[in-house]
């Protein structure tokens, strides 16, 4: 256990010597069959985990029952969106499929919290972990929600562009919106990042396409 722990916590070295015997005497180690299905959230606050061995699939249900995979966790890697209960005000519902017959070693949630709150190391950590994996979820959602459309927006930029022969198009976010099967709003903010990429400029009521060739690549 106390191999893991040293190749796995980049805090390990900063620990005292009493943290590092109540990881190493607290750690618990479960197996799992795959096709395991685990939930976190709310009540269900397991603790960091570290995947000793085996592969596992993190991802979210909608209330439909439609799934998105957020990430996968591998040989080594820690999971510290299992422990995110710890952290006040962050409510966050997960689920886990273990996709290969698995060991999983966790850190209590109370141990951690309390090194956490006494050891800057383990604090910094904590948080920048958390960041770092609600930065990736971030961009996995604008992938899902973004992507699609935006390729839809771009093609009705060009076909409008087609259509007048110019470059400058007297239309709406509405009119776009409508022709995409998309809100406003989407449209707004997926035109505002067209126009920081340098592809399009907005205008009061008109769109001037700048860059055809690099819209026709979105």
């Amino acid at each position: 256990m106390r191999k893991l722990l040293e190749q796995t916590l980049p805090f390990w070295k900063d620990l005292t010597k009493s943290e590092r015997d109540a990881l190493i005497d607290r750690v618990t180690e479960s197996s799992y069959s795959k096709g395991t299905m685990l939930h976190y959230g709310g009540r269900e606050c397991a603790g960091v985990q570290i995947i000793k061995e085996g592969q596992a699939r993190v991802f979210i249900t909608s209330p439909g029952g439609g799934e998105i995979t957020l990430f996968r966790l591998l040989d080594g890697d820690v999971s510290i969106l299992s422990a995110a209960c710890m952290m006040k005000g962050l409510d966050i519902e997960l689920d886990m499929e273990l996709e290969a017959d698995s060991v999983i070693c966790t850190i209590p949630k109370g141990l951690y919290k309390d090194i956490s709150e006494q050891n800057a190391a383990v604090k910094d950590y904590t948080l920048e972990m958390i960041s770092e994996k609600f930065s990736d979820i971030m961009w996995l959602f604008n992938q899902y929600v973004f992507s699609n459309v935006a390729s839809r927006l771009a093609d009705a930029l060009l076909e409008h562009r087609a259509l007048a022969g110019s470059d400058t198009l007297a239309i709406t976010h509405d009119a776009l919106a409508r022709d995409i099967g998309s809100a406003r709003e989407v449209v707004t903010r997926l035109l505002k990042q067209f126009q920081m990429d340098g592809l399009v400029k907005l205008n009061r009521g008109h769109v001037e396409v700048l860059d055809a060739g690099k819209l026709g690549k979105v």
